[in-house]
């Protein structure tokens, strides 16, 4: 009977100590799970970009738009490999909108690896275009495309006439401007900055030799 009293004793003392160790383990986590500051998803600077979805148009067809694929998370701060991401928020019926597209095209073939005279990163540049509430108002992917064609740009537009994507960026109204660095992390928008996006460019990529 002692015996039974023992093995049940010890049993109670690895029982005891097996649920300590758990209980460790759970408090650990739980710190951790509490103290990790995670990357919040918005558009402040500072934060993940949100995500871009539609379809998009290259200039000759519509395709399922990745806004992920521009992305390197393990991207490092001062790496001048990284691919940057230029996006603005749009509506081709927008007048400042049309008043700044030539800029944005200039722009675009400027802070590209293609242009000789520009010693900073590649930057991407994408257009998400919206069809703003306005009476009278009515646009159309043929007008994205012939937008796009007369201002002959070169990069991707995307269908955002349900406005899903610019109300999940909480856009005010159009346009508006974004840089993102290769991480997916914003680094400028347009509504918080006395810069233009050429500007922001310039100042916060890295450069050769610098």
């Amino acid at each position: 009977m002692r015996g039974n009293i023992r093995r049940d004793q010890n049993a109670g003392v690895v029982g005891s100590a097996a649920l300590s160790v758990a209980s460790l383990f759970f408090i650990a986590i739980m710190i951790i799970a509490f103290t990790a500051n995670p990357i919040a998803i918005g558009t402040g600077v500072g934060q993940r970009a949100p995500d871009v979805e539609g379809k998009a148009y290259n200039g000759s067809s519509w395709y399922d738009f990745d806004f992920s694929s521009y992305f390197n998370q393990s991207w490092e701060e001062g790496n001048i490999s990284g691919q940057w991401v230029a996006i603005e928020f749009m509506d081709t019926d927008c007048p400042y909108c049309q008043q700044t597209a030539s800029d944005y095209g200039q722009w675009a073939n400027a802070f590209s690896t293609n242009n000789p005279d520009w010693t900073g990163p590649h930057v991407n540049f994408i257009a998400s275009a919206t069809e703003l509430d306005i009476q009278g108002h009515d646009s159309s992917r043929a007008e994205i495309q012939d937008f796009r064609a007369e201002y002959n740009h070169n990069f991707p537009y995307v269908d955002d006439l349900d406005q899903d994507n610019m109300k999940e960026w909480g856009i005010p109204g159009t346009p508006t401007y974004f840089l993102i660095q290769p991480d997916g992390i914003v680094a400028w928008n347009s509504a918080d900055s006395n810069d233009d996006l050429a500007q922001a460019i310039v100042r916060l990529t890295p450069q050769e030799g610098a």
